[in-house]
């Protein structure tokens, strides 16, 4: 079986959820051929990975001559941005998959118009296409109850869990992830400085907003508690984590989110925004903040506070092979 996914950033992941799951089920699903069309130009692209033309009506025109050449199986869309492709290659006798990795008609940061288009995007796909995943619990709970039974699936994103003991020098706090807007990053820093707990940051600034890299960085500058690191490879993530004994999340919204996973497999405390998306993940070693007024002057005093209960329940709920297997399986019924 051959599959075309299409819609992460780069390839490898230089992190990001969507990025990092595209890698994690090309790596872990030997019996699919796995291609990729990416968004962003990088140095190097490694075989059966191309880079996606701008322009809708290029991209379904690259996509659809790509996946006739190479007998592709299944086209699979991830992120609302690429369903109207996804809507395009279906029209044109493609099967296709959607995942929906957070929906962004629920961020009140952007106007109505557009939240309704996303929204009526999401509906689109869960009545046309092949099947429309779902990472996040609170979101397919909505589609679930609007759209045949079979038309949408809940599947959570899984990680590695570490199977190495804890290290005993832990210190400090970390946040490794995208650097955008959604991430509410700027205010975590803020609150982290306010508060003289040391935070250090990993992870690639979002390139659609100049604004909040020109404010972390001013902060970065000024504040002696808060550092950035820069991006971190696919396969330094977990290297990365074991340093620390906190990591913080303080996003506005989420649909499933992998670098909340990938800490809480390391063993690390969660310090979380108090939001459904993260609220259903249950995990027991948590510290939940307002996302719009974070306080941080009441950490856990005894460092990875539940933080071995944390590994327990994502090795238990969340890895990376359960999520492999329901993809799989999603594959197997649509070629039937």
């Amino acid at each position: 079986m051959k599959v075309l996914h299409i819609g992460p950033k780069n390839f490898p992941p230089c992190h990001g959820g969507v990025e990092r799951v595209v890698y994690d089920l090309a790596r872990f699903m030997p019996d699919v051929q796995s291609h990729v069309l990416i968004e962003w130009p990088q140095d190097r692209l490694p075989d059966r990975v191309r880079l996606l033309p701008k322009g809708l009506m290029r991209q379904f025109r690259m996509a659809r001559d790509y996946a006739v050449e190479n007998s592709i199986d299944i086209i699979h869309v991830h992120k609302e941005a690429f369903l109207p492709l996804g809507l395009l290659l279906k029209m044109s006798g493609l099967k296709c998959v959607a995942t929906i990795h957070g929906c962004p008609w629920r961020l009140a940061r952007w106007p109505l118009a557009i939240r309704a288009a996303f929204f009526a995007l999401d509906c689109l796909a869960s009545c046309c296409l092949d099947r429309t995943v779902f990472v996040g619990l609170y979101d397919w709970r909505l589609f679930a109850k609007l759209f045949p039974r079979g038309r949408t699936a809940f599947v959570p994103n899984g990680v590695e869990v570490s199977l190495e003991p804890s290290p005993d020098r832990r210190s400090g706090s970390v946040y490794l992830g995208r650097l955008s807007p959604e991430k509410n990053i700027a205010a975590l820093a803020k609150a982290a400085d306010q508060a003289h707990v040391r935070l250090d940051l990993y992870g690639p600034f979002d390139r659609r907003d100049k604004a909040l890299r020109e404010e972390l960085l001013s902060l970065v500058t000024t504040s002696k508690w808060i550092t950035w690191h820069g991006p971190v490879p696919a396969d330094q993530v977990r290297n990365v984590l074991r340093r620390y004994k906190i990591f913080m999340n303080a996003s506005l919204a989420e649909g499933m989110p992998v670098s909340v996973l990938e800490a809480a497999a390391e063993g690390l405390h969660l310090v979380l925004s108090d939001i459904p998306q993260h609220r259903t993940l249950q995990m027991p070693g948590c510290t939940y903040v307002d996302a719009r007024k974070i306080d941080l002057r009441r950490l856990p005093t005894n460092g990875q506070a539940g933080g071995e209960q944390n590994r327990a329940h994502v090795a238990g709920n969340f890895s990376i092979s359960n999520t492999v297997k329901a993809y799989r399986d999603i594959y197997r019924k649509i070629m039937l």
